[in-house]
């Protein structure tokens, strides 16, 4: 993967495949949702409650949302091929490799949820609340986990298959590729959601998560290990219980939870970084498998 990143070293190639699938997924993801929604209204995004503007809050909108991110697979393949000259399996690494990880390294993350749902949350002050009928969950499942993993794969696909390894390969550095690429993909979690200085725990937290996924990848040589983590982590937090009025279509429960509140929470805090830890070093062990 490195290596072919060093085929285009310079900076400015990356910066212009930044800018350019920023404005490209930025115009056209919203303009094709829109468009989805009034063809097929069971699958609008976007909704007007009276507290505002809420996306993703029905099943078919969360699939949606969830399957957008095909845009960023489409401009990440276009724009890697156009100005650093490098094809698809150079930003994935070799298949046979890449698909024996995944499965590898998803086995391992897949237990690890289970045991960790066991573990009761340090933040208790939330109720859970019945979502969506199990019938009506389990019949969406199969096109949840579809958007799923459209969205995980697109977003380790541009992060860690050509932001990062295009750096390593600019730097002549594993550390400042992996640390560069992992602060992009932070400060992209910037939330209007919460205020304050709570805001910076889901950048701080991503942050750590690309740092986790980056290594990981720079590892093994593919993107199987880091799309296995990032496929479990997000859906324990979509499919279970997400958080009420965003992006809580799919959940089977949902969570009344004051954002700003669980992420000034030094306790919490501290819980999902070792959560995040434990996850790493189970990665680790699962890749020497």
């Amino acid at each position: 993967m490195v290596a072919s990143a060093l085929k285009q070293r310079a900076y400015w190639r990356i910066i212009v495949v930044l800018l350019a699938t920023f404005f490209v997924v930025s115009l056209l993801t919203p303009l094709l949702m829109g468009i989805i929604g009034k063809i097929a209204p069971e699958l609008s995004a976007i909704r007007t409650t009276p507290s505002g503007i809420a996306i993703g809050t029905s099943p078919g909108g969360m699939f949606l949302v969830l399957a957008s991110f095909a845009v960023l697979i489409v401009a990440t393949v276009v724009f890697a091929k156009k100005l650093s000259k490098r094809s698809l399996r150079d930003l994935t690494g070799p298949a046979l490799l890449l698909r024996s990880q995944f499965a590898t390294t998803f086995k391992w993350m897949l237990g690890l949820m289970a045991v960790m749902m066991l573990v009761p949350a340090p933040h208790s002050s939330f109720e859970l609340q019945n979502q969506l009928a199990l019938g009506l969950w389990l019949v969406w499942l199969p096109l949840g986990l579809i958007g799923l993993a459209i969205q995980v794969t697109a977003e380790e696909l541009f992060f860690r298959g050509y932001l990062q390894t295009q750096l390593v390969g600019a730097t002549g550095s594993y550390a400042k590729g992996i640390t560069l690429s992992a602060l992009v993909f932070g400060f992209g979690h910037l939330s209007g959601d919460v205020e304050g200085l709570s805001a910076l725990f889901p950048v701080i937290w991503a942050t750590f998560f690309a740092l986790v996924a980056g290594d990981l990848t720079a590892r093994s040589g593919t993107l199987g290990p880091a799309i296995a983590v990032h496929f479990i982590n997000n859906m324990a937090v979509i499919f279970i219980a997400p958080t009420a009025g965003a992006l809580s279509g799919f959940g089977l429960w949902t969570r009344d939870l004051d954002l700003s509140a669980a992420y000034s929470d030094p306790v919490l805090i501290c819980f999902e970084g070792l959560i995040l830890l434990i996850t790493w070093l189970m990665a680790r062990i699962a890749l020497k498998r």
